[in-house]
């Protein structure tokens, strides 16, 4: 018989506090912070060890009396998956409830449309059912590209990638009858480096993601900040310079077709085929006559060697990151902006240019602007935790 609301929060609550604790609590201190007798709170803990979702740890002093034995998640049963989109590429993690690696899995995809998209992953997440079985929690988490709307699971768009109302949550729910919880990839990314990563510790700190697109996850008193249904920070579609080119979308002047990933090396490749160039002995003229192009990595790689022409390709094209982050330390004031995503995480430069330029327009030398996690699964485990946070639910809300 299932549980009641009430009941159903109640155990919530234990969870979080379990979770959350910088101590690890044992059942007396539980009573005490939630205001239960030690009976009552007794009665919730057994309930959640029976059901695997946590466990206590042998006896631990605790001062004077009886000492008393430590809660704590479990970590052998009810696995979470996440999964992360990058590129042209799927990447999937299982975690346990402590928020621990068990696998990783890459899954690239040939060719990219629509269709490749949407079976690369359904593939993966079977395949992942097929070997965990029953130990996974019956959903998933996603970090998809594009505007999210996240009660249904849908890509609104994704201006990147040409891509229009793609009923994600849906399609992964019909063929897996996994239930799905997903946010745009730069948000999960955000939630990632909020738990493991370098936003670690930290109450408020605000993590932007520039690759193809652009987006932004802002944490506050240690929560994702959710806003309206649909398009919470999408800081691509910001109008940098009202007089710049159209954007995808519709737009005049947005940071995404001047500060993307895309820009920069189109950019790159305009300068140099048209012999403009400040530095015609940059490596990059050499790489691009070999290999007819230049990628982002190239393009970092060379700009941290010191290469002057390839450093001011870098800087224009992160001069409207630099723009946006002022206005966000302005209006929010975090302690910290984590940068992420293939621009930040290809090399050193970009990252060190955008803190110095920032910290000289805006004078905000005590905010720290650093470079985010380079492992591409960190999105993924941000996607997992959508899940690990939903265990009450998953596991007692259906019985």
């Amino acid at each position: 018989m299932p549980f009641d609301c009430s009941e159903l929060n109640t155990y919530k609550t234990i969870v979080t506090y379990i979770t959350e604790s910088i101590d690890k609590p044992s059942r007396a201190a539980l009573a005490k912070q939630l205001g239960l007798s030690r009976t009552t709170a007794s009665n919730y803990v057994n309930r959640l060890i029976s059901r695997g979702i946590i466990k206590e740890l042998d006896s631990e002093s605790q001062g004077r009396g009886r000492p008393g034995r430590p809660l704590v998640l479990s970590e052998k049963k009810h696995y979470s998956i996440g999964a992360f989109f990058d590129e042209h590429d799927w990447y999937l993690v299982i975690t346990n409830l402590q928020g621990n690696i068990i696998e990783r899995f890459h899954h690239p995809i040939d060719r990219m449309t629509i269709d490749s998209f949407l079976q690369v992953l359904i593939a993966a997440i079977k395949h992942a059912q097929k070997k965990y079985k029953t130990l996974l929690l019956p959903a998933i988490g996603i970090g998809s590209p594009g505007v999210i709307d996240r009660n249904t699971g849908t890509i609104v768009k994704a201006v990147d990638l040409g891509w229009k109302d793609i009923p994600l949550a849906r399609v992964v729910k019909e063929q897996t009858g996994f239930d799905c919880y997903v946010l745009n990839r730069y948000r999960t990314t955000g939630l990632g480096e909020a738990l493991y990563g370098k936003g670690k510790g930290e109450k408020d700190f605000i993590f932007i993601g520039i690759g193809t697109g652009m987006g932004s996850a802002v944490i506050l008193d240690g929560k994702l900040m959710f806003s309206t249904n649909i398009h919470t920070g999408g800081i691509g579609h910001i109008i940098v310079d009202p007089s710049g080119p159209f954007c995808s979308c519709g737009r005049k002047g947005c940071a995404l077709p001047v500060a993307s990933e895309d820009a920069l090396v189109a950019n790159t490749i305009a300068k140099i085929t048209t012999h403009e160039s400040a530095n015609p002995d940059s490596p990059l003229h050499e790489i691009f006559m070999c290999n007819n192009t230049v990628t982002l990595q190239d393009i970092m790689s060379t700009a941290d060697t010191g290469d002057q022409f390839a450093r001011s390709m870098v800087e224009k094209a992160a001069d409207p990151v630099c723009m946006i982050i002022g206005h966000l330390i302005t209006i929010i004031n975090p302690n910290r902006i984590v940068l992420g995503g293939p621009m930040a995480t290809a090399g050193s430069y970009y990252v060190e240019y955008v803190s110095r330029k920032v910290t000289e327009t805006n004078l905000t030398p005590d905010i720290a602007i650093v470079q985010g996690s380079t492992d591409v699964y960190t999105g993924a485990r941000g996607a997992a935790s959508l899940v690990t946070n939903r265990v009450v639910d998953l596991v007692l809300g259906e019985n």
